[in-house]
């Protein structure tokens, strides 16, 4: 009866009969197939690429020398933490100095004399004290 009757993706703008239409989760309406079709892609393509991020970073991890062991393997996950909760401070004035937070890496100036700000603008964590 309706064979010859069409309906406008939302998303997209095709037409398509709407038996073939989907609820999709992800986009929250009823689309086409091609939509779908083409969200389904557009992931296995992603996946694809961390697959091969994570394979290549295996593959790049340098081999370890011999006699490495578990207190070796500690001692550098340990020095990694503490380069990674390092400040990074660099002089803008005598008074002054550009501050990135270890937890945001938000950069932005602080005031050495006068202390201020107390705590980062952005995630308000502690500053860590220091003598400049």
């Amino acid at each position: 009866m309706m064979e010859g009757f069409k309906v406008k993706c939302k998303r997209c703008g095709k037409m398509a009969r709407p038996e073939e239409y989907v609820l999709d989760p992800i986009y929250r309406m009823m689309v086409c197939p091609s939509c779908i079709k083409e969200r389904r892609t557009h992931e296995n393509v992603h996946k694809e690429v961390e697959a091969r991020k994570q394979a290549r970073s295996v593959a790049e991890e340098e081999p370890k020398p011999t006699g490495f062991d578990k207190e070796d393997a500690y001692l550098e996950k340990a020095y990694r933490e503490k380069v990674k909760n390092t400040v990074s401070v660099e002089k803008v004035s005598d008074d002054k100095v550009k501050y990135k937070c270890p937890k945001c890496n938000y950069k932005f100036v602080y005031d050495v004399l006068k202390k201020v700000p107390g705590r980062c603008p952005y995630c308000s964590a502690d500053i860590f004290r220091f003598n400049a």
